[in-house]
């Protein structure tokens, strides 16, 4: 057997570049693979591995946002910390949660704790600083009309998630004539939205059916179960969940409906006075927003993950919300002037009311308008 002449051999520098190479040659099966595995790959010399299907121009860019993550640790430089008041864990939450686990916070030099307080509490929090950000909106935009110093910034899911369940032989809206409807309370969201999904039906309530206080959503779909009412509204995840009992979906509310239901929002100071940092949290929160519309196999997973469901039904949970999360944090005027009205039937505003005093879209304008500024192929590819 020849062997290969010792100055054709490769010396032990070169060894280690094409071990490097080798490394670099790594596959990544999803683009959030890709994000995580990128920064475990900063330490070899010829670079972050090069994930599949993601062109080699957009690898500097995010080995540059996880570098600066990393050299922040190293060097002690401390991340901002930053209490998030939110309402529960749901599936209007999500490009909040995919930017939590694919770093875009870290990339940012944010360090995010999510704190699960009731609505009105997590505004009141907002209001007094306890909290920097309040991920919700009817409480806070109820607050901001009511005269409190708050603002809205951005929109996450610009239609409702909830769904209308009913007993299995209800098979249109005027089978529901003259049944029992159940709702959490009255005058409440669930209870709005469902005035809204019957009348589309051509259900008038309180004349075409009785309408009667349950409580939670898991009770109510008990009392579905058990006859003692006929239909329900519920969220999206509880309501294919459900779908293995004989219960029947008939209606989507966000198909009929343009009504935002889930933003950001923060007190009138922190935007005055800490407008960096609020950019910095919802370029992040946007950047998961992309991601969840762009990547249906990893965003399933983290649904699956964060909500406790089957595949089968993070699936499904995925197909039926994905169209109604926004990408850049904006919405209709027509949507807005319809969340006012609808949260003006509650407090009374004051004499001085503007719907400039309770949203500032600036924040998210510019961050738009930084992204058109970029390459194509980097805003295809880099959420």
């Amino acid at each position: 057997m020849k062997m290969m002449p010792k100055w054709r051999q490769p010396s032990d520098h070169k060894r280690s570049i094409c071990a490097g190479e080798a490394l670099q040659q790594r596959k990544f099966s999803s683009p959030l693979d890709a994000a995580m595995g990128t920064r475990r790959s900063l330490t070899c010399r010829c670079g972050p591995a090069k994930p599949a299907g993601i062109s080699r121009f957009v690898i500097p860019h995010a080995a540059a946002a996880l570098f600066l993550g990393c050299a922040a640790a190293s060097f002690g430089w401390a991340a901002e910390r930053v209490n998030v008041a939110t309402q529960s864990r749901g599936l209007r939450e999500l490009p909040v949660v995919v930017a939590l686990r694919a770093g875009f916070f870290r990339s940012e030099g944010l360090e995010v704790e999510k704190i699960y307080v009731h609505s009105d509490v997590a505004a009141k929090a907002l209001g007094t600083g306890e909290v920097a950000f309040n991920l919700g909106w009817n409480a806070p935009l109820r607050a901001a009309i009511s005269g409190a110093p708050l603002k809205l910034i951005a929109v996450l899911v610009g239609r409702p998630l909830h769904q209308l369940l009913a007993r299995p032989e209800i098979r249109s809206g005027k089978d529901l004539k003259g049944k029992t409807l159940g709702v959490d309370e009255f005058f409440s969201e669930t209870d709005f939205l469902t005035g809204v999904a019957l009348r589309f039906l051509g259900v008038e309530p309180g004349r075409d059916v009785k309408w009667v206080e349950v409580g939670s959503g898991m009770l109510r779909l008990d009392a579905l179960k058990a006859g003692e009412i006929h239909a329900t509204l519920t969220d999206l995840p509880a309501a294919l969940a459900f779908e293995r009992e004989p219960l029947r979906r008939l209606l989507s509310v966000g198909d009929v409906l343009d009504l935002p239901v889930f933003g950001v929002a923060v007190s009138a100071a922190k935007l005055e006075k800490d407008r960096d940092q609020v950019r910095k949290f919802v370029r992040a929160v946007l950047r998961g927003a992309r991601f969840v519309k762009r990547n249906r196999a990893d965003t399933v997973r983290v649904i699956q993950h964060h909500l406790k469901l089957t595949p089968g039904e993070a699936s499904g949970a995925y197909d039926s919300a994905v169209r109604h999360f926004t990408e850049d944090g904006l919405v209709s005027d027509r949507a807005i002037a319809l969340a006012v009205r609808r949260a003006r039937d509650h407090p009374a505003p004051p004499k001085d009311f503007a719907l400039d005093r309770i949203f500032d879209w600036s924040v998210a304008r510019e961050i738009g308008a930084e992204r058109r500024k970029l390459p194509f192929w980097l805003r295809r590819y880099d959420p």
